[in-house]
């Protein structure tokens, strides 16, 4: 059996699916999965009509919930380090994990995130791409290191865009693809046949947080 920990939002609908798949793999001991410290939610998610709680979700699936203010201290490390995790699997997740945080899985961490690396990293890379009018999206699953979105690539797999989709339309795209592409990656984890291959840092576009009147039903 492979042990993992899941980092992601307490509300979030990316991390949800990344949670019960986990939960419920048979060759998989989801270890536990760290959320936001109670009160603290991810603000892409806000407007959703039924919003997620995952705390509840994991308790349902009777998986172990880690719930740190701050996730580089001493305690918390230590703490995490006692589930003697394989991998830390990152999905949605807004603190960044520092260099010995992420030396505690004994084989690798992981991050899926939603756009073609090296372009788009950062914040809601969906709503930048509708701004951008983009035309060649995509969603990548990248080695975690201390640099934001940096690591090396794992698996990739672009998508083709209009240029006048609206956030959701976007978001949604590529959210299920992100789906696919863990459902596609997950078996060469567990058995440690995946390969990785540097981002050309060159081509990175970085974005940060949208604008406080962005709406997921704009085409920007």
């Amino acid at each position: 059996m492979t042990r993992m920990v899941l980092f992601t939002e307490t509300n979030s609908v990316f991390g949800s699916y990344f949670l019960t798949r986990l939960a419920r793999h048979d060759d998989v001991i989801l270890a536990a999965v760290v959320l936001r410290e109670p009160g603290t939610l991810c603000d892409y998610y806000l407007d959703e009509p039924e919003p997620l709680d995952l705390a509840k979700d994991a308790a349902e699936l009777d998986v172990h919930t880690l719930r740190p203010a701050h996730i580089n201290t001493d305690e918390f490390i230590t703490a995490i380090g006692g589930l003697a995790p394989d991998y830390f699997i990152v999905a949605n997740y807004q603190l960044r994990l520092g260099q010995r945080l992420l030396a505690v899985p004994s084989y690798d961490a992981l991050n899926f995130h939603p756009s073609p690396l090296p372009r788009y990293a950062g914040l809601a890379p969906f709503y930048w791409m509708a701004e951008n009018h983009e035309t060649q999206g995509g969603v990548s699953a990248v080695r975690t290191t201390a640099g934001l979105d940096e690591g090396p690539l794992v698996a990739q797999q672009l998508l083709t865009l209009t240029g006048g989709e609206t956030v959701r339309e976007i978001r949604d795209m590529h959210f299920a693809a992100s789906w696919r592409l863990f459902d596609l990656v997950l078996p060469t984890l567990l058995d440690r046949s995946y390969r990785t291959w540097d981002q050309d840092l060159s081509k990175r576009t970085y974005f940060g947080h949208p604008p406080a009147e962005a709406s997921l039903e704009s085409r920007v």
